[in-house]
């Protein structure tokens, strides 16, 4: 199973903001949800994908095509 698969849409669309580097007080405040709540959707993505940080975490959404490390903001 692709590593993609086991994320929920919540989860692709946060893994895409920690791969850029975004804060959880950041993505909380664009997504309107607590920095709790991103807290622990990085921890059900860390635990999914096997990884324990969240630069391997980035580097797995690059990997997996969710972001283009050479695109500009």
């Amino acid at each position: 199973m692709d590593a993609l698969e086991k994320l929920s849409p919540r989860e692709r669309e946060i893994i895409q903001m920690v791969a850029v580097g975004m804060s959880n007080q950041a993505i909380g405040e664009r997504l309107y949800i607590s920095d709790k709540t991103v807290k622990n959707y990085v921890t059900s993505i860390r635990r999914k994908l096997g990884v324990e940080n969240r630069i391997q975490v980035a580097l797995a959404a690059i990997k997996c095509g969710l972001v283009d490390p050479n695109a500009a903001d």
